[in-house]
């Protein structure tokens, strides 16, 4: 009803000059005969409303004809087929909806060329990322074998760095394909977070990082357990970066409010409490981010963007110097 009002005063506004002016003319018109020919006053009221009154039957036809298009002019949509006007009354409706059709068609045709250069793009990155990873781990292999000389062990840290960076790479391009590729199912949670540590089992041993896993093993949970997995290896990797030799990250759940809690709990450098907002961001780097060459201000973004994907809720508690704590509400 309130949209009704809204196109009905654009209709008026945008006739309104036209009465003014018939107005104008009127006065100008008759003020003259009755100058030049004495025409009496009856006349020129009887002369007035016969004009006014064929005016506005000439009004009421065009709001017939052309109404509906100052209805869709005050349409607010994301979809053009809105504005599409279903058995159009006149020519000007008709052209309305030519106009529409020709921008829902260019749309369209926008659209299919943005989706083919995207698919060209998802290409030529899923091909660079495999076809860097065989050299990448030809090296690593080569420095492992000489991991006791001090180069080699550096050479080695880096293409850790690099591996890290070509699989973040490889899932934010995987982000897209999420809906098609998602089966929500029963998951056992201890099982799924075992094998995320054990699949960091070098990581841990690297950063002499000691991992506790304190779930009780009949523990379930409704998710996609290749995303989950993905979300609990991002987190874990995440406690082990910005912990200390010797620490531990210690992985635990609890019920709240009916809810399963999962928690990821290190004892690491922690956060500022004022970049807690932010870190979640695509491509933002903190303050400790800034001084490890791994930060790339991904990880944590997917972690977000899955989580909510899956129905999840996210959340993160930090101190500096004393750790911090990822939460994740199934």
């Amino acid at each position: 009803m309130r949209t009704h009002k809204h196109f009905l005063t654009l209709f008026i506004l945008d006739y309104l000059p036209l009465f003014f002016v018939t107005f104008l003319i009127q006065i100008f018109f008759f003020g003259t005969l009755f100058f030049i020919k004495g025409i009496w006053f009856k006349e020129y009221l009887y002369f007035s409303f016969l004009t006014a009154f064929v005016l506005f039957i000439y009004v009421i036809i065009r709001f017939y004809y052309r109404g509906r298009v100052y209805e869709k002019l005050l349409l607010s949509s994301d979809h053009l087929n809105d504005y599409f006007i279903h058995d159009a009354r006149g020519h000007y409706e008709k052209q309305f909806n030519v106009m529409i059709d020709r921008l829902i068609h260019s749309n369209g045709q926008q659209k299919i060329q943005y989706q083919k250069e995207k698919q060209l793009q998802k290409v030529l990155i899923y091909r660079f990322v495999h076809q860097m990873k065989t050299p990448v781990s030809v090296l690593k292999l080569m420095a492992e074998n000489r991991i006791d000389e001090a180069d080699f062990k550096m050479v080695d840290d880096n293409l850790n760095t690099i591996q890290y960076h070509l699989n973040q790479m490889l899932t934010i391009y995987k982000l897209e394909d999420f809906k098609s590729d998602f089966i929500a199912e029963k998951v056992n949670l201890n099982t799924i977070c075992k094998e995320c540590i054990n699949n960091l089992k070098d990581y841990f041993i690297s950063f002499q990082i000691y991992p506790k896993l304190e779930i009780d093993e009949d523990i379930h949970v409704y998710s996609d357990p290749k995303w989950l997995k993905l979300v609990i290896h991002q987190l874990l990797t995440n406690a082990i970066k910005y912990s200390h030799n010797g620490q531990s990250v210690k992985i635990t759940h609890h019920d709240k409010e009916g809810n399963s809690v999962l928690c990821i709990i290190d004892e690491g450098i922690g956060i500022h409490e004022a970049e807690l907002k932010k870190i979640f961001e695509l491509f933002y780097v903190g303050m400790n981010g800034r001084n490890n060459a791994d930060s790339s201000g991904i990880g944590l973004y997917m972690a977000r963007t899955i989580t909510e994907y899956l129905g999840h809720d996210i959340a993160v508690h930090s101190q500096l110097d004393k750790g911090t704590t990822v939460y994740i509400v199934f």
